[in-house]
């Protein structure tokens, strides 16, 4: 929420600058006291996302994330807070500090990661939003429907990079080649 704080102030600034005739020195002032506020919220949200990158890289060997196109995401109901949250700039940063820290990264494909039963791998069919409960009817997995969404996608990453899934365990937790600990695979 880094544009919803000073969004107050920033709208009374423009608002007292089109008040101003253009290039005056008034003017001027206001449009650079504009220009800090700009900068000021691009700063924060930038510090908080490397902050946030380097949180996640202490703690995992390998991150999976999902391929989302946030321009069609940022259409929606929400568009200012998720064009706020600067989605598309956090996993840039987050490539780059996995790419300097030598963690593992990669981005794999969004589609059916909530239809997928992580346990058997079996598509389990579209759900409402309301429905928080995930549940597979073939092996009987029961989870919260996020926590299944994102061991598909840690499935997925696992996948792309060559280690099938059921092996884990019996290659003692560590992906052939490339020395990644499964168990710390975010």
């Amino acid at each position: 929420r880094f544009f919803n704080a000073l969004q107050g102030k920033l709208k009374l600034l423009q608002r007292r600058l089109k008040h101003k005739k253009k290039g005056s020195s008034h003017w001027l002032k206001l449009q650079k006291k504009i220009a800090r506020i700009h900068q000021k919220i691009n700063d924060t949200r930038k510090d908080w996302h490397f902050k946030l990158a380097h949180h996640l890289c202490d703690q995992a060997g390998a991150i999976f994330l999902e391929d989302i196109n946030f321009k069609a995401w940022a259409k929606g109901l929400f568009g200012k807070h998720t064009l706020d949250a600067a989605y598309g700039q956090f996993f840039n940063i987050l490539s780059y500090v996995c790419w300097k820290r030598d963690v593992f990264f990669l981005k794999v494909d969004k589609d059916y990661t909530s239809q997928i039963c992580p346990n058997c791998g079996t598509h389990t069919g579209k759900k409402d939003l309301s429905e928080r409960i995930h549940r597979c009817d073939n092996c009987g997995y029961t989870t919260n429907r996020d926590v299944a969404a994102a061991q598909v996608i840690r499935n997925k990453g696992i996948l792309a990079v060559g280690q099938p899934v059921g092996s884990q365990i019996a290659s003692g937790g560590v992906l052939s080649g490339t020395g990644i600990r499964l168990d710390r695979c975010l």
